[in-house]
């Protein structure tokens, strides 16, 4: 891989992790994705008491490549909006701990999170990049 390429961290979903192997995947990484499974809202998948968003579908992060070959860790804390048909908009960065190193891998992966519909909100979360 080039640097600035990235590989995908192992994919879960709702917390579950899938037993994969991706490349050389540490079980830093494996444990890192586990990390962000719980949501700003509670734990994914478990409906909290007052009609927020749940979460069905969570994609991890991927760590960027030229992070990992430097051995750089961090985290990034990431504001959103949960539409009521369940799409997340409006997501922005609140903290970096490396600014311009973590925030895109972050961004991205909460582009293509899932909550159930119906129930719109705003959550916010931090990601932890760590090898």
């Amino acid at each position: 891989m080039a640097l600035g390429e990235t590989k995908k961290c192992p994919s879960s979903e709702v917390g579950v992790m899938k037993n994969k192997r991706v490349d050389n995947m540490t079980l830093k990484h494996a444990l890192m994705a586990a990390a962000t499974a719980m949501t700003a809202f509670g734990v994914a998948g478990v409906a909290p008491a007052s009609a927020e968003p749940v979460l069905i579908k969570q994609v991890p992060p991927e760590y960027p490549r030229g992070a990992e070959r430097r051995k750089l860790e961090g985290t990034v804390d990431v504001a959103f909006e949960v539409s009521d048909s369940g799409e997340v908009q409006n997501i922005t960065v609140v903290a970096e701990s490396m600014p311009g190193v973590f925030d895109k891998a972050a961004i991205e992966a909460v582009e293509q999170w899932k909550f159930e519909q119906g129930n719109p909100g705003k959550g916010e979360i931090t990601i932890a990049f760590a090898l």
